[in-house]
């Protein structure tokens, strides 16, 4: 047991591996969910210990604040060429939760705030980007709403990206595909009693390492966390590491 790298308290939702440099967005948990502060955290130990950046992406309300970033191959390898050197990464805007928003930063500027861009719209098929969070176009969107922990990741034998996420409550889950980060979406799958667990209570996170995909792609493994009441009921996954199989089938 390693002692803690800093005072008080805070969470994780979005972890990345950049060569053997670990990176994370820290939720500083400094006032009442959702209205806190949101800093970067880095490890080059293998997360014994971390430092923080001395930026926050600050609370209060409409503001961006990230919590995942987009995930490939072991140690950041494997990317497409075209979105090589820079780091992708996924927030809402506080008090908002149908609309999911990207960034990205330089790979290897991660700790400098100033390089930190947003996907602010499109001029035909090119990408406009802003140094301005407050201009952030959506890149996802559920109006039933979602959890801020989207998680997205590269599967390279299906030349797709995945995105998940939970819409409400512990049994409602969302899978989707789309050829780039930013979208569009198609939907794999929309359930509302995933698991046998029921609406109430709290789903937190749903990933997909790359590691534990199969060659062509089609066989996945979850990696997901829920919370609450619901959560107990069916598969009985409240508060605890779960993994669960995936098997998709391609039309």
């Amino acid at each position: 047991m390693h002692p803690a790298s800093f005072a008080g308290h805070g969470k994780t939702g979005g972890v990345l591996a950049v060569g053997h440099r670990l990176y994370a967005w820290l939720n500083l948990q400094n006032g009442r969910w959702p209205d806190v502060d949101q800093a970067l955290i880095w490890s080059d130990d293998g997360a014994a210990t971390w430092k923080r950046s001395r930026w926050v992406f600050s609370r209060g309300r409409g503001r961006f604040k990230p919590a995942t970033f987009l995930n490939f191959g072991k140690g950041f390898t494997g990317i497409p060429g075209e979105h090589r050197g820079h780091v992708y990464f996924y927030g809402q805007r506080q008090g908002e939760t149908e609309n999911t928003y990207l960034g990205r930063v330089p790979q290897d500027q991660l700790e400098d705030r100033r390089a930190y861009e947003f996907l602010s719209g499109f001029d035909g098929d090119k990408l406009q980007w802003s140094s301005d969070s407050g201009k952030a176009y959506p890149v996802f969107a559920d109006a039933r709403g979602t959890g801020d922990l989207t998680g997205v990741v590269y599967a390279p034998g299906l030349k797709r990206y995945l995105l998940s996420n939970f819409h409400k409550g512990p049994g409602q889950l969302g899978l989707f595909d789309g050829l780039n980060p930013w979208g569009p979406w198609t939907t794999v799958a929309y359930e509302e009693h995933w698991g046998g667990m029921r609406v109430d209570g709290e789903g937190l996170t749903c990933s997909f390492p790359q590691k534990w995909m199969s060659a062509d792609g089609r066989t996945l493994w979850c990696i997901f966390s829920v919370y609450g009441p619901g959560a107990r009921q069916g598969i009985n996954a409240h508060d605890r590491l779960n993994v669960v199989k995936a098997t998709l089938h391609l039309r």
